[in-house]
């Protein structure tokens, strides 16, 4: 319920988290800086590997890792030529592409980056060892371990 006063509305609990948050307090165990190719990267998104060593975008090939949200940055995402801080071990927020819950595989749409439970195909890949750790609808934060 939100708290209602002279300066404004305000709600009485904090959100849960945002895409590309570390979602627990362990240290991340493997974080990878990885130059933005191509187009800009949001937050929480998969990326492949770009045609540079060392690259990244969405699109590349295979599966490098999801990216980790950076809040000193003016926009929730990263530029072409950035440099990207990708998580490939830990646990972090994203925004659900579709229904999940802990028993679904965790894939990622490639032209997208977008990370859900939809059914291996052309263009959508399984990330190896991921898991999701709670249960969401299309469109909601999820947590998801990477291991």
């Amino acid at each position: 319920m939100p708290i209602a006063d002279f300066q404004g509305t305000y709600a009485t609990d904090m959100a849960k988290g945002y895409p590309g948050m570390q979602a627990d307090l362990s240290n991340a165990r493997d974080v990878s800086s990885r130059v933005i190719e191509t187009a800009s990267v949001a937050f929480g998104l998969a990326v492949g590997a770009g045609t540079a060593d060392g690259s990244a975008k969405l699109g590349g090939t295979g599966y490098q890792g999801i990216t980790i949200a950076d809040k000193t940055r003016s926009a929730d995402l990263y530029a072409v030529g950035e440099v990207a801080g990708v998580m490939r071990k830990g646990t972090i927020w994203v925004t659900a592409d579709s229904a999940v819950t802990p028993a679904s595989t965790v894939t990622f749409t490639t032209a997208t980056g977008a990370v859900g439970a939809k059914a291996v195909a052309a263009g959508i890949v399984a990330i190896p060892g991921a898991k999701f750790e709670t249960t969401a609808a299309d469109g909601a934060l999820v947590r998801v371990y990477l291991g």
